[in-house]
């Protein structure tokens, strides 16, 4: 004999379930020849109507589910597309900021038209405490040599120091191994500028080598002079932010605010050619 028909059980239940069918069925018509079932069917109604309660429930519970999840999706879209709008205005800021930045450096490309320059973006730097460097993405192949002079439109950053084809490496004026000769432009007065080797003024310069009978003053403007045939001459270095004369010493040692943000640095110029002497003499007059 088959295992179904052995579980009585199981028929029972089968049968139980057809027969609550049935008499829902009888239940939902009104019909005066079923009067004979009214008994049964007023014995039932409690777990006919909590059959019916029960689905219309599980209906609900799933319709819920359902709604929950429709919910979450159009959460994560809504996220997501918040994230965009924040990533372009971003995006937006920042080439309104670098198009400001390229407007003036434009524009001092115009003013200096007295020389070649190449512009240049900064690709690198040169992470250690010992020595101030930056990488840019022009070299050789633009016609970039070793010592030519890096400015920007606030003043001098530099020389390079290394070339690759389209790459370049610069020494900042601040790098304790840097040195430019420069005056101070109100008292004409000469020395040489020095990178800062104290941690305390570090991102300064040092101004050595000036007279002692030389009236510098907090504020005075620094320049290069042109001596040496590196740094052309009139070039903004910086601005006297104190002076010192050491004990038996017969000069006088100006520490100077150099006047290009080097922690700020995007762009520069490489001075690819360097105007004549009696050009920059005319200018100055």
């Amino acid at each position: 004999m088959s295992p179904l028909l052995r579980d009585k059980r199981l028929w029972l239940i089968i049968i139980t379930i057809f027969t609550l069918i049935v008499l829902i069925n009888i239940s939902s018509k009104n019909n005066e020849d079923i009067m004979i079932f009214k008994p049964v069917i007023t014995a039932i109604q409690p777990i006919q109507k909590a059959f019916f309660t029960g689905s219309r429930e599980t209906a609900e519970f799933f319709k819920t589910i359902m709604q929950l999840n429709k919910i979450k999706e159009e959460n994560k879209f809504l996220k997501n597309k918040v994230s965009s709008l924040e990533n372009s205005a971003v995006m937006i800021k920042e080439l309104q900021l670098e198009n400001q930045r390229l407007k003036e450096m434009l524009n001092f490309k115009e003013q200096s038209f007295y020389y070649g320059m190449e512009g240049a973006k900064v690709v690198g730097r040169n992470p250690s405490n010992w020595f101030e460097t930056i990488l840019i993405d022009k070299g050789k192949q633009n016609g970039i040599d070793i010592n030519m002079a890096v400015v920007t439109n606030k003043g001098l950053v530099g020389r390079v120091i290394e070339t690759g084809s389209r790459w370049s490496k610069v020494l900042l004026i601040i790098d304790q191994k840097s040195s430019v000769s420069a005056m101070i432009q109100r008292t004409r007065d000469n020395g040489i500028i020095k990178g800062q080797i104290e941690p305390e003024n570090k991102g300064y310069c040092q101004m050595v080598y000036l007279p002692i009978d030389s009236n510098v003053l907090p504020g005075d403007l620094v320049i290069s002079s042109g001596l040496g045939g590196i740094f052309p001459k009139g070039l903004i270095i910086g601005e006297v932010e104190r002076i010192e004369q050491q004990e038996n010493e017969l000069l006088k040692i100006a520490t100077i605010k150099p006047a290009v943000d080097f922690q700020r640095l995007e762009e520069v110029f490489i001075i690819v050619k360097k105007p004549d002497n009696e050009l920059l003499t005319e200018e100055e007059n």
